[in-house]
């Protein structure tokens, strides 16, 4: 059977969505379910369950997972061995990033990396925002993923693109029913508190400093699954940037709106990298991947 197909298959068992294995994936909805649907005709029986809240493994899916991913296991076990004969894909890829990019990003794209890498290591580290630059240029890391503020001398941005923070709430909150929202629109309702500094605190922007720290919240957290929960269930609002909620939105659980401040708007996440260190062959390679990447990702957040 065909790698992709395989790779659709557990994307989908893992997902328990036709739809959510396809954003992960970067590919059509339609796409994935010709290949499910491809797959079963082949086996001659169906593979998942379908109930009201998705898809789900039945016995023979469950089967054929098994076996898939002792195949896999094997496969890149024995690539490994080859590789380490060859010296070759092999190497250590470090990541400093803000952590909204934790929840669905940097995982798959290791996810994807480590099946034509099997040999490479990580260390990927969460920060705040302001923190993430420093650990670049002082050799911490190699790879910096943040919002894109006054960066200091020594780095150089690979790809950018605006992700600003935006509020996020549930669709019955009162604030949900407009298009931008205001600082004072905020300070009537219920706020849920991440992190006491600012988001934006490495950037030139003392309108939106200056009412994070005037905020009272009603809940502080550090959990952004916990959050999530809470956002969910109509406990208050927070700020996100949509990257740390492209599943929510496109479930219609969250919904984001921007802030009615032209500045704030304008902030873009970027990836950067030393201007003048040498980066190992596979740190190259990985950048390539999570390039492509984040560029898809900016196509499909102007969707939600």
């Amino acid at each position: 059977m065909h790698a992709v197909v395989l790779k659709y298959f557990l994307e989908v068992a893992r997902s328990g969505s036709i739809r959510k294995a396809a954003q992960n994936l970067f590919v059509a909805s339609s796409a994935v379910n010709r290949q499910i649907l491809r797959l079963e005709s082949e086996l001659g029986t169906e593979l998942f369950d379908r109930v009201p809240t998705g898809i789900r493994l039945n016995a023979a899916g469950e089967r054929l997972q098994q076996h898939i991913r002792g195949t896999l296991h094997d496969f890149h076990l024995m690539r490994t061995e080859l590789d380490a004969l060859k010296g070759e894909r092999k190497g250590h890829v470090s990541v400093a990033t803000m952590e909204s990019l934790l929840i669905d990003f940097l995982p798959a794209a290791v996810e994807d990396f480590s099946e034509t890498y099997p040999a490479v290591r990580y260390t990927i580290s969460s920060h705040m925002p302001s923190e993430v630059p420093d650990h670049v240029v002082n050799g911490d890391c190699d790879i910096g993923i943040c919002y894109l503020g006054k960066l200091p001398a020594g780095l150089t941005v690979v790809v950018k693109a605006p992700f600003p923070p935006g509020l996020v709430m549930a669709p019955s909150h009162p604030l949900a029913k407009k298009a931008k929202v205001t600082f004072d629109d905020c300070r009537a309702h219920a706020f849920i508190q991440i992190s006491r500094m600012s988001p934006l605190h490495s950037t030139v922007l003392p309108a939106f400093s200056d009412f994070w720290d005037a905020l009272v919240p009603a809940i502080s957290c550090n959990s952004t699954p916990m959050v999530k929960r809470l956002l969910i269930a109509g406990k208050g609002m927070s700020f996100f940037s949509k990257i740390g909620v492209m599943d929510e939105l496109a479930a219609g659980t969250l919904v984001w709106r921007p802030l009615a401040n032209p500045l704030v708007n304008k902030i873009e996440v970027g990836i950067f990298v030393p201007s003048h260190r040498v980066l190992s062959h596979v740190t190259l390679q990985f950048l390539e991947r999570i390039t492509k990447r984040f560029k898809q990702l900016e196509v499909a957040a102007a969707i939600v």
